[in-house]
């Protein structure tokens, strides 16, 4: 058993919480649900939707799946309200160098517009480095970065084990460095990073919840939209296989391909899985870009029905959410990974670190909660880690 302490979520008060566990009773009241129709797929999704980590119903069905790798030193959070903005800030007046393992995807272009706000409420400059998701272009903006001397650098890692010769560079460098998202191999700085174990986690118990009630009967046959290689997704993958499983117990997982994390790639190996695989009703992207393109794949082959099966995710991204708003689609069940969250965290976690008040040992732990699948939990999330200008 992994001892946690993670942070809350930002803008879940207590407001948008009664928002969320109510959308659902809402949505239900207002339309009839129905097993088999796609105009009631949503109100069912909604219906069967919970914030709890579900137990499994069979153990031996999930004794085999591999728990957390990623989580290197634990999940406990320094102590701090890291998430609060505060009044002035040791960054201002300093120049601030952010890197993003790529702006083509809403997650880390959502973290560079929060950082964008940051710098103009808090009068710092900010140059963004654009990672591309190509372990080439990273390595380049790290020597970038070096070559300018900026006065501190939020650093998100491509790879746990590349990175650990680059933020090594930083500090031989005597630049102060926080990460943020992917961790370290190695304890050397500060640094952000979610348990993505317990969040896809309960992604899958919801999206197994779901399955049962819409398909009751049905032997689910599970897909995975993968990136290998990065303990992180490792654990987003089987956090969802440990809550699929613990609620649909005989689900197999028939086959898992490389989508790259990004939706030019996560289309083809969509689209070879569903050709090699036609049987697959049940397929999870371990982020927005791999469901995304996982729809495009079903809409090509004109599968993309709510009664196909259940599509799930990791990310919570506007375009992912849009939809998942879809009466039509298959997408219902989703766990909100939040950019927000770890823009602010990093944001006070490296002002924190300016100041010289951390050790290398210093790490926030986020959380990130299943979003309710109905129009006011999507709302409410979207609203809080994606606001439009």
């Amino acid at each position: 058993m992994i001892k946690e302490k993670l942070l809350p979520h930002r803008s879940y008060g207590t407001a948008a919480l009664s928002i969320l566990a109510a959308s659902s009773v809402l949505v239900t009241m207002l339309t009839p649900i129905s097993a088999h129709a796609a105009s009631n797929a949503s109100a069912l999704a909604a219906s069967s939707y919970s914030s709890k980590i579900c137990t499994p119903k069979d153990p031996a069905a999930v004794a085999k799946i591999p728990g957390s790798v990623a989580g290197f030193t634990g999940y406990v959070s320094a102590p701090g309200n890291w998430l609060a903005l505060p009044k002035t800030s040791p960054l201002t007046g300093k120049r601030i160098a952010l890197t993003v393992m790529g702006l083509g995807q809403p997650f880390f272009l959502a973290v560079a517009n929060h950082w964008k706000d940051l710098a103009k409420k808090y009068k710092f400059t900010l140059k963004i480095y654009d990672g591309k998701f190509d372990a080439g272009t990273v390595q380049q903006n790290v020597d970038n970065i070096i070559a300018d001397k900026p006065d501190a650098i939020a650093f998100a890692p491509l790879d746990s084990d590349a990175s650990v010769p680059q933020i090594q560079k930083f500090l031989a460098a005597k630049i102060p460095v926080v990460t943020y998202n992917v961790q370290p191999r190695k304890v050397l700085t500060p640094r952000v990073f979610a348990n993505d174990f317990l969040g896809s986690r309960s992604t899958g118990c919801n999206a197994g919840a779901y399955f049962n009630a819409k398909f009751p009967g049905v032997a689910a046959k599970i897909g995975i939209v993968d990136l290998p290689n990065l303990p992180q997704v490792a654990d987003r993958k089987n956090g969802f296989l440990y809550g699929f499983l613990s609620q649909v117990p005989g689900a197999v997982v028939v086959q898992s391909v490389n989508g790259g994390g990004v939706i030019d790639k996560a289309l083809p190996a969509a689209s070879d899985l569903l050709q090699a695989h036609p049987e697959v009703n049940v397929i999870f992207g371990i982020n927005d870009d791999s469901s995304l393109g996982t729809v495009a794949a079903l809409k090509a082959i004109g599968k993309y029905n709510a009664d196909w099966g259940v599509l799930a995710a990791v990310d919570g991204s506007g375009p992912g959410m849009a939809d998942m708003g879809d009466v039509n689609s298959p997408y219902k069940a989703e766990s909100g990974y939040p950019p927000g969250d770890f823009a602010f965290a990093a944001f006070n976690l490296l002002g924190a670190t300016v100041q010289k008040k951390t050790t290398k040992s210093t790490q926030i732990a986020l959380g990130y909660p299943p979003i309710n699948p109905s129009p006011a939990g999507i709302s409410a999330w979207l609203k809080a880690q994606y606001p439009t200008k």
